[in-house]
């Protein structure tokens, strides 16, 4: 059977037919692998905390850094991965992100020691970031911003789908398999995504490629003066979300281990609270084009801190489920808000170094939260560590209400092809 080819990106009309146009030309090229590496990802979310505890003997705020360097290692590679995308085109970087994610999974798997496992989370994060600013700009090119909140929230409502799996498959195998054993079905799944996307990429239409001399630092420079006031307002809202959900994928793991909890069970709670995380994304793609990108980012922040905040005042399998889920359900209420907010916000011509920046400012709340939480909880208690993840969340809803602007715009509805003032 042939492998389809990458539609051209649609023309923005009004109506149902825009958004199925849409979505039907981010199947192959974004949907289908970006499914399988989020169940990669996901399988180790139950099994990395003990991992690293047991096997290692690592402190948990050593802990912590393990769990943060994947996301560290994407901060530092954000900006080369712009740059690259430019330069290489979406479809090398995409491929090489995928490569890179399995050689990375593999190393982890047989790390002797705990040095040797953040260096190998590092490069999972440089893959992380090979990966996503080639995916992120392509769809920058792809897809109206009138539908974007429909089109991307799916795209982060099948992510989580995915990592409803990983998880579950990551808890069992660590349980009943071997505590190695995730790393590896995390490399085979690396395979089956680059088979796919070497498939399903050879006809993707590229953005126009740099070429001749080309001066990076004086071109970063400008796109961080011109767009200085969005990272500083948009940006750090961003920085506070994410802080957020690493702290959602540290506490939960390490507040089980403290409950006694096992690895199957740490992966039920993980797979539950996906579950309810990946139902929302057809009411928050709507709303986010329908009423604003505020009308459910808002919410996310406070019901995702209020469930962290609850993290420390459960004592038993069923209580930590309840806050699983309910740290679920304000996740998902954020299906797809950072990749639709700097998609919006990203210029029409040449966005990858934007989106380089953008997701160096959104990657660094990743990378600094179980830094973060994890010192917290070293110095003073876990419970403390918790509140003030929690804190983070309520200075986020606090930006988000008064001093970030709303991207989606009437003016913002201009077909592709016209000029936006929204872009």
């Amino acid at each position: 059977m042939s492998s389809p080819e990458a539609p051209k990106p649609p023309v923005s009309n009004q109506g149902r037919s825009s958004v199925r146009a849409t979505i039907r030309s981010l199947v192959w090229t974004v949907y289908a692998p970006s499914f399988l590496l989020s169940v990669g990802q996901g399988i180790l979310i139950p099994v990395l905390p003990g991992f690293a505890k047991q096997e290692m003997a690592a402190a948990i705020g050593l802990v912590g850094i393990v769990i943060a360097a994947r996301h560290i290692g994407t901060m530092i590679f954000d900006v080369p991965a712009g740059i690259l995308v430019t330069r290489l085109g979406l479809r090398r970087t995409m491929i090489a992100g995928v490569i890179l994610f399995g050689v990375a999974a593999v190393w982890a798997g047989l790390s002797p020691n705990v040095t040797s496992l953040i260096a190998a989370r590092l490069l999972t994060g440089a893959s992380f970031a090979l990966w996503s600013i080639s995916r992120h700009t392509y769809i920058a090119a792809a897809v109206p911003i009138d539908v974007r909140g429909r089109a991307l929230s799916l795209f982060g409502g099948i992510s989580r789908i995915a990592t409803i799996l990983g998880p579950f498959l990551g808890g069992i195998l660590g349980e009943y398999v071997g505590i190695r054993v995730p790393f590896f079905a995390q490399a085979v799944v690396a395979i089956i995504t680059l088979a796919m996307v070497l498939a399903t990429t050879r006809h993707m239409i590229e953005p126009a490629r740099m070429k001749g001399r080309y001066n990076v630092f004086a071109e970063l420079g400008t796109v961080v003066k011109r767009h200085r006031r969005d990272f500083a307002t948009a940006g750090v809202a961003a920085v506070a979300l994410q802080f957020l959900r690493a702290g959602r994928e540290f506490l939960i793991p390490v507040w089980a281990g403290e409950l006694g909890l096992g690895q199957a069970k740490i992966g039920y709670i993980a797979t539950a609270s996906f579950a309810i995380d990946s139902m929302l994304f057809p009411v928050v793609g709507y709303s986010m084009d329908k009423w604003g990108r505020k009308s459910t980012g808002l919410p996310a922040f406070i019901v995702l801190a209020l469930a962290i905040a609850l993290i420390p005042l459960t004592g038993s399998f069923g209580a930590l489920m309840a806050v699983g889920l309910l740290a679920g359900l304000g996740n998902g209420l954020s299906s797809g808000f950072v990749l639709v907010i700097g998609t919006d916000l990203s210029p029409k011509e040449n966005p990858g170094e934007f989106l380089g920046v953008w997701r160096l400012i959104s990657d660094t709340g990743g990378a600094s939260g179980p830094i973060a939480i994890g010192g917290i909880a070293q110095i003073v208690t876990l419970g403390v560590a918790s509140f003030a993840t929690a804190g983070v969340g309520v200075f986020g809803a606090l930006m988000l209400l008064f001093v970030v602007k709303e991207t989606m715009t009437k003016t913002s509805r201009t077909p592709v092809g016209k000029k936006s003032e929204s872009n």
